[in-house]
């Protein structure tokens, strides 16, 4: 069953490789450790969704990524272009268990995203299967095992493994005031702007 679009957001959730390795790699080391994944993904991000068989982006918005003061929580909340629908969640990581978590909603989405991952040994990724498969809280089949990809320290991605459909996550870019670009990054409430001709 593939998953339709209006969910393919609340599962983070969610950027195609070709495109990422063309924005240029980050000189900056990629994080190994839990609070630094989750410290890398603070802050504004621009993404566009993409669905298997889709020329284009099916969806693309603003997702906004605060990073709590334990270091092991973030909470996001999304704006879509053109909808007027909003997304919410929590991705975090419990030490106990050694398991990351996600936790969505997408406003007129009756289902919520119940994710639980692990990561892989570099830390770079992380492999997450819906973490409940009660009918009374999600469809079935809605959520399909997936992966969160740090790209390199500027870009992640999460896909799906079953190739349905993509999200890509880049920095946010803004126009600024001489006809270049903006590139505004938040990390950890400290805002870093960077800006191209």
């Amino acid at each position: 069953m593939k998953t339709p679009p209006s969910y393919l957001v609340a599962a983070f959730l969610a950027l195609p490789s070709l495109l990422v390795a063309q924005a240029g790699q980050s000189n900056r080391p990629l994080p190994s450790t839990p609070q630094g994944l989750l410290g890398r993904l603070a802050g504004t991000w621009h993404f566009a969704l993409y669905a298997q068989g889709s020329s284009g982006p099916v969806a693309s918005g603003q997702r906004e990524m605060r990073l709590w003061a334990d270091s092991v929580k973030l909470t996001w909340t999304e704006t879509f272009v053109g909808q007027p629908k909003t997304g919410t969640g929590i991705l975090g990581y419990n030490a106990a268990t050694g398991a990351y978590y996600a936790l969505g909603a997408v406003e007129h989405q009756p289902s919520p995203m119940i994710l639980l991952g692990r990561a892989d040994s570099s830390g770079h990724t992380v492999v997450f299967d819906a973490g409940s498969t009660d009918i009374r809280v999600a469809r079935p089949a809605i959520y399909a095992t997936s992966e969160l990809r740090l790209v390199d320290a500027d870009h992640f991605e999460w896909v799906t493994l079953d190739g349905s459909w993509r999200g890509v996550f880049n920095p946010s870019v803004t126009p600024d005031a001489t006809g270049g670009s903006e590139t505004v990054t938040e990390w950890r409430g400290h805002i870093g702007r960077a800006v191209t001709a």
